[in-house]
């Protein structure tokens, strides 16, 4: 979170379980970022992430300020997950 802190971004994590659900996993995990509840697929639907099935695919969105998409990082079946330093990368770039 340092890293991503030091370079002016926000982290949200959005998942479709309730609030109550968010609650618990985020005080399990010690997470110091907000937890938002995508309940009705709306985000999932945007961007195009859900599976057949209600599933997911687990991604990354790096989201300039001005609110346009700059880089994201989607996978196939949800198991992969970009490391610390690809995601910083593509931060500092929209920093410099």
């Amino acid at each position: 979170m340092d890293r991503f802190n030091s370079l002016g971004a926000t982290v949200w994590g959005i998942s479709p379980q309730d609030v109550d659900s968010h609650e618990g996993f985020a005080r399990k995990y010690d997470l110091s970022f907000p937890l938002l509840a995508d309940v009705g697929l709306d985000v999932t639907r945007l961007y195009g992430i859900g599976l057949p099935g209600g599933g997911l695919r687990r991604s990354v969105f790096v989201i300039g300020a001005e609110g346009v998409l700059r880089w994201k990082h989607v996978t196939l079946a949800g198991f992969t997950f970009p490391r610390a330093e690809a995601i910083t990368t593509q931060l500092a770039a929209l920093a410099g």
